[in-house]
């Protein structure tokens, strides 16, 4: 039954925003280690992201370079590159997404790196260890989904 109270066109927006995808919340793993990157992956689709792997400095780079993320994760050991190069390259681009450090290094070389982050006025507070604690990357990853969504519902244009 129609009580006389039209929705606003804000709220119209951000629900049309919402079912046309608009406001999906994106992650980049930069992840070398395919069952890494695999976990990382799943996890993310089951708390609402849209997810892209980068196995690679050059390939973040590249994806880095054709879109923006509202989230990443970043292995500190990429081959012949390591997550400190990532991080700078972050800086250099003025990456806004929220970063979680993961890493098979001890406590204190990521809270180095995450240290370093905040340094480089990157967006970035928070590591997981390796081996993965499953619980602790969705925990902070729906909370990293909650906050993006409600900063796109509360800058979405009218």
């Amino acid at each position: 039954m129609f009580n006389g109270n039209k929705p606003s066109l804000q709220a119209k927006t951000n629900a049309d925003a919402v079912r046309s995808g608009e406001n999906q919340i994106s992650l980049l793993i930069i992840e070398d280690a395919l069952i890494h990157s695999t976990i990382i992956g799943h996890i993310a689709e089951k708390v609402g992201f849209t997810t892209a792997t980068a196995r690679s400095y050059e390939d973040a780079c590249e994806i880095l370079s054709a879109r923006q993320f509202d989230c990443i994760t970043l292995d500190l050991g990429l081959g012949d590159h390591v997550g400190l190069d990532v991080l700078h390259y972050l800086h250099a681009t003025r990456c806004r997404a929220q970063i979680i450090i993961i890493s098979l290094s001890d406590k204190k070389v990521c809270d180095e790196m995450v240290q370093i982050g905040k340094a480089l006025d990157l967006n970035i507070d928070s590591s997981v260890h390796k081996p993965l604690d499953l619980k602790a990357l969705r925990e902070t990853l729906e909370q990293i989904r909650i906050r993006a969504q409600l900063q796109k519902l509360t800058v979405s244009p009218l």
